[in-house]
């Protein structure tokens, strides 16, 4: 398998996802810069955070995915991940995300897409220590990857998100449903993560 390397951008996107909602279960998906699932390196440069209310609700799901897709292509990325912070660190593992509806969508699109499962509180975080567990995705079966590349700086301002709260203004598509005013690619927040690089 190919190394999986995140973008501060879409680390901290995705951590802040788990944090703001500990009490649920959360996912989102993963925009990388290639459309190529043969490259050595996938690089995920942005994290869309999706729902944290219902994260199997294929009809809402399907709304987000036409959304996010054509989001993606607008910007020269393609949906080629997706992620999960489950409510019980229990149940981290790939057999719990098996049968996923959303990233059996993804695979229709990108060829071995990459499952992410995101175990984290907000002491691991400020404390360095979020566990990450990254496989990719064919046809219903996983093949685990140790090579994860996280920059240095991407820890550091995801800490430092955190002591200043800049999770509470994430938005996932969940919340946008619930009021089409708020922005679910968080161009804002990302401006002030690209800010803090």
């Amino acid at each position: 398998m190919s190394s999986v390397k995140f973008s501060e951008n879409a680390y901290c996107k995705m951590i802040m996802h788990g944090v703001k909602y500990p009490h649920c279960s959360v996912n989102g998906l993963l925009l990388g810069k290639s459309s190529s699932s043969k490259a050595k390196e996938v690089e995920f440069v942005e994290a869309i955070p999706l729902f944290h209310i219902n994260i199997n609700l294929i009809p809402m799901a399907e709304i987000a995915l036409m959304q996010v897709d054509t989001y993606a292509s607008n910007k020269g990325l393609v949906i080629s991940g997706y992620y999960v912070a489950p409510e019980i660190a229990k149940e981290a593992t790939f057999d719990k995300i098996s049968n996923n509806r959303i990233l059996e969508k993804v695979a229709v699109n990108y060829r071995d897409p990459i499952a992410v499962i995101v175990n984290s509180t907000i002491k691991d975080v400020q404390t360095g220590k979020v566990s990450l567990k990254v496989a990719s995705y064919s046809d219903g079966n996983y093949k685990h990857s140790d090579q994860i590349v996280i920059p240095e700086k991407a820890i550091n301002i995801c800490a430092n998100t955190l002591d200043n709260n800049f999770y509470k203004k994430l938005v996932d598509f969940d919340n946008h449903l619930d009021n089409i005013s708020l922005d679910w690619s968080n161009s804002k927040l990302g401006a002030e993560l690209e800010n803090l690089v």
